[in-house]
């Protein structure tokens, strides 16, 4: 059994104050991140604040001013509306996993795996605190980080964000990774609970996981342990099922597989879904039963592609009493005391990247407009040259001219 501790008891209190005020509409948006679509949510508001957003590689393809100005919009616009900050997410793992160090920094963050080969936990407690920067850098709040999988096998479709290490040290690299989140208060999020194995790519199909639970109990189950240990504010479940304990649904949907991380583990963080845009759900299941299988499974935060429809199937279960609404507020309660433990200091006037004192990353964008500048200072100098050359030259044949004239008269 991992320490058993309620992670934001002191803060229930003061989460009261909230609900009391709150519509049970605007307590199922607090239960959504919808995937955050630049072309859109950059310019528009939605009507039900939702409680967060999953911000993708194509969200920092702009000018950073713009980015960071837009950002500041929406929180001050969800703030107005709901009097909580949005909880901003990226998944900035590293390796084949990255985005926003795609785009500003020189080089794109290193694997876990790459850097725990090269400097241990020492050196990836470094690149995470910088990573921590550049994240505070856009006003994201939520690195869906650490990978706390298990694997050892090159093929399997997990094994490069893995640091392919054994149970007993994977877990503690989890564990001091974890502590090094919770002492900056910047939220982690560990996945994919309860482990992902060798298992197929959820991202393309459904995955069956044959294991038995004693081989979860003694190998995939401790780096989670260890991170619930250390306080990890939050928990991912993977899409896979896992027929050791429920054979009907993946562990996302599963009530079994949240029981176990609730009672058996003693978690009493967020649990989110892994995004339902992924196709072992989306083939499987339509978008309402999605939602409302999150929802009655115990998770608090759904991730997805289909906010509006997901979010009006949830609360019409609520309206037709399939989901409780003591259901909804449990969650909803843990989501705010999350937010008031760590969300209540961000500061979006102030550009933490300003008191940064390491290496600032690049900005394409303001790189090429620098590089266009100088091109178009070169034109413009090139031009006077050659309008100051013509005008020397007619100068010249003007008063060769006046000189003839001038020695015809005198003759």
């Amino acid at each position: 059994l991992c320490n058993s501790y309620e992670l934001f008891e002191e803060y229930y209190e003061e989460v009261e104050k909230y609900m009391k005020k709150m519509t049970m509409e605007e307590k199922i948006g607090q239960m959504f991140f919808p995937d955050f679509d630049p072309t859109v949510d950059y310019f528009k508001f939605p009507n039900i604040t939702p409680g967060g957003y999953v911000l993708f590689a194509n969200a920092f393809e702009y000018n950073e001013t713009f980015i960071k100005d837009n950002i500041k919009k929406m929180q001050k616009e969800s703030i107005k509306k709901t009097g909580l900050p949005l909880g901003l997410s990226v998944d900035e793992e590293g390796g084949i996993v990255n985005r926003i160090s795609l785009h500003f920094r020189e080089e794109p963050f290193p694997s876990p795996q790459e850097v725990y080969n090269k400097s241990g936990i020492k050196g990836i407690l470094k690149i995470d605190k910088e990573k921590r920067n550049l994240l505070r850098r856009f006003y994201m709040n939520i690195n869906l980080a650490p990978v706390a999988d298990l694997s050892l096998n090159s093929k399997d479709p997990i094994y490069k964000r893995t640091i392919a290490r054994n149970a007993s040290e994977s877990a503690e690299y989890i564990a001091k990774d974890v502590e090094g989140y919770v002492n900056d208060t910047f939220t982690c999020c560990l996945k994919h609970f309860p482990g992902y194995g060798n298992n197929s790519d959820t991202h393309r199909d459904k995955a069956i996981d044959p294991r038995s639970y004693e081989i979860f109990q003694n190998e995939d189950l401790l780096p989670f342990e260890a991170g619930i240990s250390s306080k990890t504010p939050m928990i991912l479940l993977s899409h896979n099922t896992v027929i050791c304990k429920d054979d009907e649904y993946p562990a996302s949907l599963s009530e079994t597989w949240h029981k176990i991380l609730r009672e058996d583990l003693n978690y009493s963080g967020l649990i989110v879904t892994d995004d339902f845009t992924m196709k072992a759900i989306k083939n499987f299941y339509s978008l309402e039963t999605a939602a409302i299988l999150g929802v009655k499974a115990g998770n608090d935060i759904i991730i997805t592609g289909y906010y509006d429809q997901q979010y009006k199937a949830v609360l019409k279960a609520v309206q037709n009493k399939e989901i409780s609404e003591d259901l909804i507020n449990t969650a909803v309660r843990r989501i705010i005391a999350w937010k008031l433990k760590y969300l209540s200091k961000s500061n979006f006037d102030n550009d933490p990247s300003d008191n940064n004192p390491e290496e600032k990353p690049k900005d394409n964008n303001t790189t090429l407009i620098i590089v266009l500048s100088v091109i178009g200072c070169l034109i413009v100098i090139g031009a006077i040259i050659v309008v100051i050359i013509i005008f020397q030259k007619k100068k010249e044949r003007l008063d060769e001219i006046y000189s003839v004239d001038k020695m015809t008269l005198t003759s």
